[in-house]
């Protein structure tokens, strides 16, 4: 007896035509992966943090300290866009933040990447310090006040006269001896820039640890 169509067999991988269309699945946000420096601040003060991914909703970042979940917090990249969330998640130096307002990802690492400074480096963010230190220039010890610092360099005041240029080595508070380059000269004033950066994994807990910075 014939086979009715509705029972000949289907070719091998071939879907009946009275077979439901599969529903379309909706694509998550685009990730991007970065290694993006910035100054993360909340209701217990600022620090550095370390951007690994970005998305138009949220960011994952390397920080120090402890973060609470639904805490607000804000990062300021080094071009000066302000990313503003709240945790979602915390876990093992790492959060997870979910952005108030969605954010066009493309046009934010485009002002990254062409915010350079002086000397053409791109530069990282400062925080205000305000503590001693102790600069060592022409073979000569002087007690100076640090006013801000980045990874990368710092700005201080002091009573000696240094030449630009001049390399010269700072002694930072828990942070030992750093050789540095004089890169300009104000009245009283003057711009270090770090011969080696300050580490991530030191320069954080620096900036939550008052008793290293003060000493107190």
């Amino acid at each position: 007896m014939p086979l009715s169509s509705s029972a000949m067999p289907q070719p091998a991988g071939a879907v009946p035509s009275s077979s439901p269309v599969p529903p379309r699945v909706a694509r998550g946000p685009r990730v991007t992966t970065i290694l993006l420096i910035g100054k993360l601040a909340s209701h217990s003060g600022e620090t550095i943090c370390r951007i690994r991914n970005i998305s138009d909703n949220g960011f994952m970042a390397e920080v120090h300290g402890a973060f609470a979940v639904d805490q607000k917090v804000e990062a300021t990249l080094k071009a000066g866009d302000v990313l503003r969330g709240k945790v979602r998640w915390s876990l093992n130096g790492r959060i997870g933040v979910e952005f108030d307002a969605p954010v066009d990802v493309a046009g934010l690492l485009g002002h990254v990447a062409n915010r350079i400074g002086p000397e053409g480096i791109a530069r990282g963010p400062r925080f205000d310090v305000d503590c001693g230190a102790e600069l060592l220039a022409a073979h000569q010890r002087h007690d100076v006040r640090l006013i801000d610092l980045s990874q990368g360099g710092a700005r201080l005041v002091a009573e000696v006269q240094i030449a630009r240029d001049s390399i010269v080595r700072l002694t930072l508070p828990g942070l030992g001896e750093r050789e540095a380059a004089v890169r300009w000269v104000g009245e009283g004033a003057y711009g270090l820039s770090f011969l080696e950066p300050l580490p991530f994994a030191d320069f954080g807990p620096w900036l939550m640890n008052r008793v290293l910075r003060y000493g107190a």
